[in-house]
């Protein structure tokens, strides 16, 4: 890829995600602007529900206050606990490597090519992924039990391989 085709894009992709920030005050613009990356974000939460048995009940793409907050979309889940709520909450992420095969496989490629339309196009959609990946403070609060059970677990076990002398070069510092 070449170097100006890297190097526009980015600043495109910033562009997009500065004119979305730009907009938070107005929030019916951005709902409208980030419509896109709200649409993805909750169909993250949605699929990632339905695989592990969450039972995704509602989703809801338009944007409304909530106390002092706006909420730019939801879904609504009838069966979220310890076991999948982490994996559910923070499925948006998945939207950082799909941005970045976009990028690859879409974006570049239309801007080496000089077709500017559909490079703005995948540039919109890219920013739209990196926008619509980070997790809100909902999501983080749903999360955070899940992850923090799934993280004493997996230290659990790396503690237990290594005891076991399972992991070869790897020293833990209470087993003496």
């Amino acid at each position: 890829m070449p170097e100006p085709a890297l190097l526009a894009s980015a600043a495109l992709v910033l562009g997009w995600l500065v004119l979305m920030r730009a907009l938070r005050h107005s929030m019916y613009l951005l709902a409208l602007l980030s419509f896109a990356a709200t649409l993805m974000h909750e169909a993250c939460h949605w699929l990632a529900g339905w695989l592990l048995h969450a039972r995704p009940v509602a989703v809801a793409l338009w944007p409304r206050r909530q106390g002092q907050h706006w909420v730019l979309g939801s879904v609504s889940f009838r069966n979220l606990h310890l076991g999948n709520a982490a994996w559910v909450a923070l499925a948006p992420l998945a939207l950082f490597p799909l941005g970045w095969l976009m990028a690859q496989h879409w974006l570049f490629p239309a801007y080496a090519a000089g077709q500017y339309g559909r490079w703005i196009l995948a540039a919109y959609l890219v920013a739209c992924c990196a926008y619509g990946g980070l997790p809100s403070l909902t999501d983080l609060r749903l999360a955070a039990g899940s992850a923090l059970l799934y993280a004493a677990f997996g230290l659990a076990l790396w503690w237990l391989l290594n005891y076991a002398g399972l992991l070869p070069g790897v020293a833990f510092p209470l087993i003496s």
